[in-house]
């Protein structure tokens, strides 16, 4: 259930990064795409697929309980 949560949660911050072309950077804060080209695109793709892993993880492997 959490990893459900969680996965969407990822989804939409990443949809909102893209949507405003930057990243949050640990030690510098906001960065843009222009000033942290790498950065955003690799972030990116983390977010990206640990979402849709912990979407699909959760709907295959549902819990016991």
């Amino acid at each position: 259930m959490y990893g459900l949560v969680i996965g969407f949660f990822l989804l939409g911050y990443s949809a909102y990064c893209w949507r405003e072309q930057g990243i949050h950077s640990r030690y510098e804060g906001w960065k843009t795409r222009e000033e942290a080209p790498r950065t955003f695109k690799w972030l990116l793709i983390f977010y990206v697929f640990l979402a849709l892993f912990m979407i699909l993880s959760t709907a295959l492997f549902p819990s016991k309980r």
